[in-house]
């Protein structure tokens, strides 16, 4: 394990499916959570915003749920909701019950943050400071 920063890219047909591939590959930063069964199920909603803004904040929940219910998310779901907003839910365990891989990350920047719509789907792009 490291501090530095670190640049995720995740892709999916629908930008909910890569939203979800994005918060867990971040996940994959700092957790090995392979062989992990979820102990409960957290849901969360997103207000509306650009799709830049949705990954941000999806990415910070996911942050803030590690350092405030001390526990990591093992899947990601994710749905676009009626509002434009973002609905879903994260399963979740322990940190003691996951193999640690690196420090959590810290924030998400803006910088080479990138989300949206090519010819083969949705693809996005951020740079975590770890």
């Amino acid at each position: 394990p490291h501090t530095a920063d670190c640049v995720i890219e995740a892709w999916a047909p629908d930008r909910a499916s890569c939203l979800a591939e994005a918060a867990d590959a971040l996940v994959e930063i700092f957790a090995n959570v392979t062989d992990a069964a979820a102990t409960r199920v957290l849901s969360f909603a997103l207000e509306p915003a650009t799709d830049a803004d949705m990954l941000a904040s999806l990415l910070e929940e996911v942050i803030y749920t590690v350092e405030v219910f001390n526990v990591v998310p093992i899947r990601v779901h994710c749905s676009d909701a009626e509002d434009g907003g973002l609905a879903g839910d994260m399963e979740v365990v322990p940190v003691g019950r996951v193999r640690p891989t690196g420090p959590v990350p810290k924030a998400v920047s803006y910088h080479e943050l990138a989300i949206g719509l090519s010819p083969a789907g949705w693809r996005c792009q951020v740079l975590v400071d770890v």
